[in-house]
């Protein structure tokens, strides 16, 4: 009796020895129910495994847009309803929105020297002028940025003149101008999305910048300078402004859904307001509509040149951080150099354009 007695101790003590064995080992077990292991240390004398981080698509910011920017004065530029100060603080300098100064915090400084924009017209109106859509073709495959000022097609400040002779009162005027605009809108709208969705070729990494963007240069290219707030061309300029940004607003959201658009404007022959009332005016629009207005340091003069030879020596100018006339050459020195030339030009300066590109 105590023999069997003494075994069955024996053996009971072996089935508790082996059931903890068993669940020791159980971590080895492919299991969805296995106890994971403990994590050892790494001792002193092995090296760490360094956690790095690959370029991701994710993390790229395009250019042109408001998610490049980072300080909050630059922000505030394209802010709806944004009082951004005077120039400098300087309560003698007010409509800091009306400056045209040579700075757009969207672009990034390319290494062909400037910041390539176009005017007016993005469709030509005869054969043998320039479209937008053929530079930004050209452009896209040296991964260059074309930035357009664009007018509203096909009219201009002569449509201006036939509303104002044909509507004898201000109420006829500007239905008139609403109607013009309205029967433009889905064509502008067509032509603005094919530009803004062509994008220069990927890197290895799978990121590619737009190949261009559009801002508003007014919707007939009127002459600013003597405009008087109360006067119906002063008016129709003003829905000209908005209707503008009414169809740059419906195409980016369009083509780039999650797109936070910078806001720029560009006066027409480079002429702001003269008149103290027009420029309040003024301002007051733009800051409604979170717009700024941007210069030029590299002014092609695309009327005394027409030239691919002026084109190139002014981009050679602009590397060197210069402003450039062609009738003075290279002068001065420049914020950020912004070459301005006209959309229609383009066949007539592109080998030149292209040249300086190239020359990296």
């Amino acid at each position: 009796m105590y023999f069997s007695y003494s075994l069955l101790c024996l053996a009971i003590s072996a089935a508790i020895h082996n059931t903890s064995y068993c669940q020791a080992a159980a971590p080895q077990v492919d299991s969805p129910n296995a106890i994971p292991q403990e994590v050892i240390p790494a001792e002193d004398n092995e090296d760490p495994v360094e956690e790095k981080l690959t370029p991701n698509a994710k993390f790229f910011i395009p250019s042109g847009g408001i998610a490049l920017l980072t300080e909050q004065a630059d922000i505030d530029l394209f802010t709806k309803g944004k009082d951004i100060g005077n120039v400098q603080d300087s309560p003698k300098l007010p409509y800091r929105r009306l400056v045209q100064r040579t700075i757009m915090p969207t672009e990034i400084r390319p290494s062909y020297g400037c910041t390539l924009t176009f005017d007016d017209q993005l469709v030509a109106d005869n054969p043998s002028s320039g479209n937008a859509i053929d530079i930004v073709k050209d452009l896209a495959p040296l991964n260059a940025r074309a930035i357009f000022f664009a007018n509203v097609p096909m009219v201009s400040g002569k449509s201006v003149n036939g509303i104002m002779a044909r509507n004898n009162t201000s109420e006829k005027r500007l239905a008139a101008c609403k109607k013009l605009l309205e029967s433009k809108r889905a064509e502008f709208i067509k032509i603005i999305r094919e530009l803004i969705r062509v994008k220069s070729p990927a890197d290895e990494d799978g990121n590619a910048e737009y190949a261009c963007d559009v801002f508003n240069h007014t919707a007939f290219h009127q002459n600013m300078s003597r405009l008087t707030v109360e006067s119906d061309r002063y008016k129709m300029c003003i829905m000209g402004i908005e209707f503008i940004e009414e169809c740059l607003d419906e195409a980016y959201r369009i083509e780039r859904p999650d797109w936070k658009r910078a806001r720029y404007f560009r006066f027409p022959f480079l002429h702001d307001p003269e008149y103290h009332e027009t420029k309040t005016a003024l301002n007051q629009t733009f800051t409604e509509l979170g717009m700024i207005s941007l210069g030029e340091t590299q002014d092609s003069k695309d009327f005394d040149n027409y030239s691919h030879k002026q084109a190139y020596i002014s981009m050679l100018a602009a590397k060197q951080n210069k402003r450039y006339n062609p009738k003075y050459g290279k002068y001065g020195q420049t914020e950020k150099p912004i070459a301005l030339f006209h959309t229609k030009t383009w066949p007539k300066i592109k080998r030149g354009v292209i040249k300086a590109i190239s020359e990296k």
